[in-house]
């Protein structure tokens, strides 16, 4: 698996009326951990949505594959949902990679198989959506992010309402999709996962403030005096 490289050209979002985010270039390099961090509201789920093309925009967004175009992998931000819709956390699965009908019997399916082993969510398949805490609905999340084996993987807030030992797990698997040649862009307030885990950072506050390595970024945000969040 080699994941692609991603080329922004004067990318920007309006919606209603209102500039989300205005128009920026950046280009990220294949199989590597990027970044994008800033203050709430400043647009970083909107970009991300451009890309995972949830979201219309200007400008020009592109993937560049190494050889065949191969899939990509989207956890969006954990949100408020419906808590009595019947659907079990194995149904919410397979809807994300299964042809057939949530409700035609269960047969079985590789991918679904190997991912519920990666991100160890078997004894949560059972569940309504519903009943599970906010971390346990992460892991499910990151499951169908995962399940149909994408090259590149694009994360909002993927360790919000994760405990410790939940957060280490989920650290352990992105760290094992980039050693395998995957590429991921995930949207963190942590600066100690940032700075740990990430190749590059992009600072998002309207637009495109600051793009360059981790360190580079929070000593240069730091001396303004805006400050991050540091874990508890």
């Amino acid at each position: 698996m080699m994941g692609p490289s991603l080329h922004l050209s004067n990318v920007g979002v309006t919606v209603k009326g209102q500039v989300l985010v205005t128009p920026l270039s950046l280009q990220l390099e294949g199989g590597l951990w990027h970044g994008i961090a800033g203050p709430n509201g400043g647009g970083k789920s909107t970009l991300l949505k451009a890309i995972a093309g949830l979201h219309n925009h200007v400008g020009e967004i592109a993937l560049h594959w190494p050889s065949d175009r191969g899939q990509i992998g989207y956890m969006p931000q954990l949100s408020p949902f419906d808590a009595s819709l019947p659907v079990t956390a194995l149904d919410f699965l397979r809807m994300h990679c299964d042809k057939q009908p949530v409700w035609r019997r269960y047969r079985g399916n590789p991918n679904i198989e190997q991912v519920i082993e990666r991100v160890s969510i078997k004894g949560l398949l059972s569940k309504r959506l519903g009943t599970l805490s906010s971390g346990e609905r992460q892991r499910i999340l990151l499951a169908c992010a995962l399940v149909n084996k994408p090259n590149i993987l694009l994360l909002d807030e993927p360790l919000a309402g994760v405990d410790k030992a939940g957060r280490e797990q989920i650290i352990e698997i992105l760290c094992a999709f980039k050693a395998e040649g995957g590429s991921l862009i995930m949207i963190e307030h942590d600066w100690q996962i940032l700075q740990a885990h990430c190749d590059t950072l992009s600072w998002i506050d309207g637009g495109l403030q600051h793009h360059d390595a981790p360190d580079a970024i929070f000593t240069k945000i730091n001396s303004l005096h805006l400050g991050l969040r540091h874990a508890s």
